[in-house]
């Protein structure tokens, strides 16, 4: 295989994960909104047994949801500015300064999610977690 053919396919193979990725921090992020809600309705036993404190970091939750899906809209809506603004740019449909503006929001917005997306996680862990006794380590 020539290395033309391997960073190809490389490539195709980033892309493909890159989604995967994408995909998964937008459920995340409507899952953390979906539970957090779940939770804070108090319509369950285990939710009413649930401590005070637990309330803001459940709402805290809820927020990393809802910045983790508007992140990923502003992700794919960069990427569509810059892809669609270096086909505008002829002849060569080359990224100019406005283009590659695009690509670095693109970039931040992609890693951003994801780290807002796991911070919101924590904090549902938390929250669930003051809930939760586990009788092995209370001795």
């Amino acid at each position: 295989m020539t290395p033309a053919k391997r960073l190809e396919n490389i490539r195709k193979e980033q892309d493909a994960y890159s989604g995967k990725v994408s995909e998964t921090s937008r459920y995340i992020g409507y899952g953390l909104v979906a539970a957090a809600f779940s939770l804070l309705s108090r319509a369950t036993e285990f939710s009413k047994g649930m401590e005070p404190f637990a309330d803001n970091l459940l709402i805290w939750s809820a927020i990393c949801g809802c910045v983790a899906v508007s992140l990923d809209y502003l992700q794919m809506l960069m990427g569509w500015l810059a892809a669609s603004q270096a086909a505008d740019n002829k002849p060569n449909h080359e990224q100019t300064k406005l283009g590659r503006a695009f690509v670095t929001v693109l970039n931040v917005a992609f890693y951003s999610k994801q780290a807002v997306a796991v911070i919101g996680v924590i904090f549902l862990l938390i929250a669930i977690g003051s809930r939760v006794s586990v009788p092995a380590l209370a001795n």
